[in-house]
């Protein structure tokens, strides 16, 4: 009996295809979730807590250099590479939940990292094809679903469950619904062609077209901003309320906060993707990052206001990332349809690598200086995104983009 989800269903196969996203992903910021216990237990300073989060964008790096070498991406049915690797994430993830050490468990994390490059790309690659009208809407409804998850795990962390072993444990049985769900009900659809068969001449075409290169010019310096907010913003609140002492407990303050500032992006991913289909998508991303970058400028001197840091928080929270589904897009559409896989890969990958210094290198410049100044370094990057983008407006092959709305 065959259960795979047609083009007559292309709602429903967005819908499926972004929960098992948002399902898989919450492996990935589950530790961030639980910190405190971590801290605790195996006595965490706060270069462990960076490693912590570096550990799975290495691992994530290292198997997106694997797969865009070997052009998996796209010689593997995307529906059951996408699962296969959800499944080894899950797994991964519960066996660091058993971990009797920190070594131990930094290394099942590297594992759960360098299996998520084969869900996050692939997912958009599955996505774009079932979807070339509205594809920016699509993809950042599937980008939605992944913010989300993202931020589930400090929902998590208020349910009162026992130990943080149960909320790695809990993110791991959703990632496994998330690759059966894959597997079961989705197939490729008819925007994708037949991947081409591994040269490294592959590699070449791809990172040579100007176009490409400065669309993920920008996405780098996007990502250079992205994940140092994600991993670090809790600790902020943190911060915040040990400066302000507001009369809520702080793992409420910090959870529910940092849950907020996921969710609005999450929302903001959906909307935005509407918005970037209809004025295109260099000019959505341009505002974007004006937004973020400003935010990180400022966010700091309300170290003293609970209230206002997260009103600040959560706007930031809500510009930082929509524009990363456009991007995505903007790869599909100036992309050879037989390397988007890859190609995606490659973006995503690079864009990753990036994230490790930023992440590194805040809590250094916290400690130099303070948490008044700590996120001003990272507005270099929306600096670096805008004039990347303003130079791939000029590009005459800019206008396969958006269908011509760039």
């Amino acid at each position: 009996m065959n259960i795979k989800l047609t083009k007559k269903s292309k709602p429903l196969i967005l819908t499926v295809v972004s929960i098992s996203l948002l399902f898989s992903l919450t492996v990935w910021f589950s530790p961030n979730a639980i910190t405190p216990q971590l801290i605790n237990l195996w006595n965490l300073n706060n270069l462990d807590l960076a490693i912590l989060s570096m550990i799975l964008i290495i691992g994530f790096v290292l198997g997106g250099i694997v797969y865009s070498v070997f052009n998996l991406p796209d010689l593997i049915k995307t529906p059951t590479f996408f699962s296969l690797n959800a499944f080894l994430a899950a797994l991964g993830n519960f066996f660091a939940a058993l971990s009797p050490n920190f070594l131990t468990f930094i290394v099942f994390r590297f594992l759960t990292g360098f299996f998520l490059a084969g869900v996050y790309p692939t997912s958009m690659k599955l996505i774009s094809s079932w979807y070339k009208r509205n594809r920016g809407l699509a993809i950042g409804i599937l980008l939605g679903a992944l913010t989300a998850g993202s931020g589930l795990p400090y929902l998590f962390n208020l349910t009162g469950l026992p130990n943080w072993r149960m909320v790695l444990s809990l993110s791991s049985l959703l990632a496994l619904i998330g690759s059966v769900s894959i597997y079961l009900f989705i197939q490729e659809g008819p925007h994708i062609s037949r991947g081409a068969k591994f040269q490294f001449s592959n590699l070449k075409e791809i990172l040579g077209k100007k176009s490409t290169r400065l669309a993920n010019f920008s996405y780098f310096g996007h990502m250079w901003e992205l994940y140092a907010f994600w991993v670090w913003i809790p600790k902020f609140l943190q911060e915040v309320h040990s400066h302000t002492s507001p009369g809520i407990d702080v793992n409420l303050y910090f959870s529910l906060g940092t849950f907020l500032i996921f969710f609005s992006g999450a929302l903001g991913n959906v909307i935005g993707g509407k918005i970037a289909d209809l004025i295109g998508r260099t000019k959505f991303n341009i505002i974007m990052l004006i937004i973020s970058g400003s935010s990180s400028l400022i966010i700091g001197f309300f170290l003293n206001n609970a209230i206002l840091a997260l009103v600040i928080a959560i706007i930031w929270g809500l510009t930082i990332v929509p524009d990363s589904p456009q991007y995505s897009a903007m790869i599909s559409e100036l992309s050879d349809p037989a390397y988007i896989g890859t190609a995606l890969t490659i973006q995503t990958t690079f864009g990753f690598a990036i994230t490790n210094i930023t992440i590194w290198l805040l809590p250094v410049i916290v400690d130099s200086t303070s948490w008044i100044f700590g996120f001003g370094f990272l507005v270099l990057g929306p600096l670096i995104g805008i004039l990347s983008l303003i130079k791939l407006r000029k590009e005459p092959d800019s206008v396969q983009i958006a269908q011509g709305k760039k």
